[in-house]
């Protein structure tokens, strides 16, 4: 049972009010996603944002793109995206280098980095 699976955001937030329950400062802060930082689902701004905020997260995506060119090299894989270090696939992540709309990855995108 999900009591509150049909609940609009309104809903959720009428209820958390109402009720005065606890919940995370960040929503006050403006941010809209928790539990992923810097992800592609948000846009640049908010990206960047996180980043500044927490810095050795963005050395953890970097280290895990260095980490995933390396691996795809030693398989042989091809690079169609021409990335040589983790930092053109975090400029890549963050939407500086895509000719698609810059705030969100497609799905192209998406299953380009996952080959």
């Amino acid at each position: 049972m999900n009591p509150i699976s049909d609940f609009t955001e309104d809903d959720v937030w009428e209820f958390i009010k109402l009720y005065n329950l606890p919940y995370c400062p960040l929503y006050d802060e403006g941010y809209m996603r928790m539990g992923c930082i810097g992800c592609p689902m948000g846009n640049r701004r908010m990206q960047e944002a996180q980043f500044k905020r927490w810095p050795h997260m963005r050395k953890y995506y970097v280290n895990a793109f260095d980490e995933m060119l390396r691996v795809r090299k030693k398989r042989g894989l091809t690079n169609k995206m021409n990335w040589n270090t983790g930092e053109d696939v975090m400029r890549w992540w963050l939407g500086y280098d895509k000719k698609s709309n810059p705030d969100q990855m497609s799905i192209e995108d998406l299953e380009e980095l996952m080959l």
